[in-house]
């Protein structure tokens, strides 16, 4: 009875580490990922520069939102489909009253 219940805590630890993964860990993410990086980069303007990345995706840097000497810029990384599968700020400004960062103003994910 005993290894049964270990083998089931086992197993419930396991597939909770599996579903945990994939949830967005920011505001970006929880907006962005499975979205079309086209639809991404016709609406914000194209990336500055890109590179492959592993799996036949790209990783893509995009920088824009100047204002007041304020600016964001993201690191979107996309699969073999262009679609988004990771967003992450590289250079963002935080809002000093607890609200939502430059880049997530910018980007829709505010």
């Amino acid at each position: 009875m005993s290894f049964r219940l270990a083998l089931l805590a086992l197993s419930a630890a396991v597939l909770s580490a599996c579903t945990t993964a994939s949830v967005p860990t920011n505001p970006l993410q929880a907006r962005w990922n499975g979205k079309s990086a086209g639809v991404f980069f016709a609406a914000y303007g194209p990336p500055v520069s890109d590179a492959a990345s592993t799996g036949g995706g790209s990783i893509y840097v995009w920088r824009g939102g100047f204002s007041r000497g304020q600016s964001c810029s993201v690191e979107v990384k996309v699969d073999k489909d262009y679609r988004i599968t990771s967003i992450r700020a590289l250079s963002d400004r935080v809002d000093p009253k607890g609200g939502p960062s430059h880049c997530e103003k910018i980007l829709d994910a505010a």
